[in-house]
């Protein structure tokens, strides 16, 4: 399933998102402080991915509309409002998450010297910014932008109460059901916002925005899942030293005999302060058989993807290009063994 050579790219994106922080970082109107903070924390964010080697997670975060978006028009680039919009939204909420994990604040924000500072950049970024972008994106059509508009609130407060259950909720107390509703919204909203939006900017009926937004929020809920999967293949384990519910750590305590359960929740709770604890337990949590179970009870979930983007249907190669993204994304760690199930 390849699509043909794409039409846009994530790093033209980039660059535009780039420059667009650059000219804020040297504005010198009446809102110029908000400006630049923001302007910092758009090119911190920009430098850290660079860094980070983040470039598969960017290009899906970017194509997602643009793809949707082909698939009823054979034309994705209208889309890019909703792509820049996403990214967006990105960096706001990694930097937020990295307050709730205790983790590095992006260096290019710490620059404005104060915490305080940085949130409120942030926050701007969220509430201002990408919302003035979609607002640029549909000057002919303000019914149209308030559209857009309203899936940015609605993807911000799902996402929201996703991101307050992965706060709340223990590795050892959680269920599956809790650690996927959290999932839906911390990941899964973002994700079917963007979807959405590039169904609504390229002429979709209600009913069609709906099934893309669905479709949207189960692709990110298969990107969490991978991006667990990350935190352990990186070995930063930044998962297991926060004792968070992940579905894979839940669903192995679950499959434990009760002795084996207690010894795996004590060395669980030791991973907070020791990194023997986190490697042992790293381990235990990624034996074969382990990660054969898991994959086969993620293979509905894949599975269902690829039959709605049939479903959905359109223009053939942007269709093979939401096909190839699944694919992309169950196959990013080949060692967790998402993409050989059977």
């Amino acid at each position: 399933m390849t699509a043909s050579a794409p039409t846009w790219s994530s790093d033209a994106v980039l660059r535009r998102l780039r420059g667009r922080g650059e000219r804020m970082i040297g504005s010198a109107g009446p809102d110029a402080a908000a400006d630049r903070a923001m302007g910092r924390a758009l090119i911190g964010f920009l430098d850290r991915i660079a860094g980070r080697g983040s470039g598969p997670a960017v290009d899906g975060i970017v194509g997602l509309p643009f793809l949707v978006h082909g698939t009823r028009s054979a034309d994705p680039a209208p889309a890019e409002p909703a792509a820049v919009a996403h990214v967006l939204w990105w960096v706001a909420a990694r930097h937020l998450d990295d307050l709730s994990d205790a983790g590095p604040r992006p260096s290019a924000v710490a620059d404005t010297g104060s915490a305080d500072q940085d949130l409120l950049a942030v926050i701007g970024i969220a509430c201002h910014l990408a919302a003035e972008v979609l607002d640029e994106g549909c000057r002919d059509d303000p019914e149209l932008a308030l559209r857009l508009r309203q899936e940015l609130s609605r993807g911000w407060h799902r996402a929201i109460a996703g991101q307050l259950v992965d706060l709340t909720a223990s590795a050892v107390t959680a269920t599956a059901d809790e650690v996927m509703a959290g999932y839906l919204g911390k990941t899964g909203a973002p994700y079917a916002m963007a979807a959405a939006m590039g169904a609504a900017l390229a002429g979709c009926d209600e009913a069609s925005v709906d099934a893309w937004r669905d479709f949207g929020a189960r692709l990110g809920v298969l990107r969490q899942l991978v991006n667990d999967q990350r935190d352990i293949v990186s070995g930063r384990y930044e998962d297991l030293r926060n004792g968070t519910a992940t579905l894979m750590v839940v669903q192995y305590l679950n499959s434990l005999s009760e002795p084996e359960r207690a010894v795996a929740e004590k060395l669980l709770v030791g991973c907070a302060d020791s990194a023997a604890a986190r490697e042992e337990f790293a381990a235990r949590l990624t034996e074969p058989s382990r990660l054969r179970a898991f994959a086969a009870g993620a293979g509905p979930l894949i599975d269902g993807l690829h039959a709605s983007i049939d479903e959905a249907g359109g223009v053939g190669d942007y269709v093979a290009g939401l096909h190839e993204l699944v694919d992309r994304t169950v196959n990013l760690y080949p060692e967790f063994l998402l993409g050989a199930r059977g």
